[in-house]
């Protein structure tokens, strides 16, 4: 049952990363979400065979089947990375046994799914949806209320994240991080609630920095290169959703 159980969460994910996908696109280009996929390119619809997650990118060799133009990387990466969150987010309930188990499973899955759209159009386009952001944010704040989190620690949580980060943009003129990103600490702080949206943004600064650091180092960016931050916000996000318990622990004792 456990098996069955995984694989079905592996291929909900992917499917959620083919969503994804779409969304990412949509978003951007300001189409209808409720519209047939197609090819960015040719704009020619697909078929059901194109649409399979991984499977038709690798089928394809990573071209349209139509034009022959390349189908961008981040297509077949989401869709591993949301298979391999919602994995995460199963395994880490083991064994499920109520229905609230499942509550808290899905609501894993859901942020996932945002901060990876998120991070995404971030990365790609340093773009960061400020509608579907606020959305989100409101969306995964009920839920998680709906989990018992006491509203207060969320509202405090969202409230100091997003001016944190504010003020950094404010004082940096945006050169450290982009006007979006604000709005991302809104959904990181009303998702982890305070204290633990704190260890989620340090915990971002810290891969952030780090990422930045290899990327100056190995030649990739100049010092005047903005590095998007969406990325690192989404990870730190994560990390202290996951693992903000033992990590509190050890920086508590690490500061004694």
């Amino acid at each position: 049952m456990l098996f069955l159980s995984a694989i079905f969460l592996l291929l909900l994910g992917a499917s959620l990363g083919s969503f994804a996908n779409m969304l990412i696109v949509r978003l951007k280009t300001g189409e209808s979400v409720g519209g047939r996929s197609h090819c960015v390119s040719c704009k020619k619809p697909l078929k059901a065979l194109h649409l399979l997650p991984v499977i038709s990118w690798c089928y394809l060799r990573g071209k349209c089947a139509y034009c022959s133009r390349s189908i961008h990387w981040h297509y077949p990466a989401v869709e591993v990375l949301m298979a391999v969150f919602a994995l995460i987010a199963f395994l880490r309930h083991v064994p499920v046994a109520s229905p609230y188990q499942w509550g808290v499973i899905g609501f894993e899955i859901a942020l996932s799914f945002c901060l990876v759209v998120i991070a995404v159009m971030d990365l790609r386009w340093k773009l960061i949806p400020m509608e579907f952001t606020v959305v989100s944010a409101m969306v995964l704040a009920a839920w998680r209320v709906l989990l018992g989190v006491p509203w207060l620690e969320l509202i405090i949580g969202a409230i100091v994240i997003s001016a944190l980060l504010a003020a950094i943009v404010a004082l940096s003129r945006a050169t450290m991080m982009g006007e979006g990103d604000p709005v991302l600490g809104l959904l990181m702080g009303v998702v982890l609630g305070f204290p633990q949206a704190l260890l989620g943004l340090l915990a971002s600064f810290i891969v952030g920095g780090t990422a930045a650091l290899a990327l100056l180092m190995g030649g990739c960016v100049d010092r005047k290169t903005q590095v998007p931050f969406a990325p690192f916000l989404a990870i730190g996000t994560l990390i202290a959703l996951w693992w903000g318990g033992p990590l509190e622990v050890i920086f508590r004792y690490a500061l004694l």
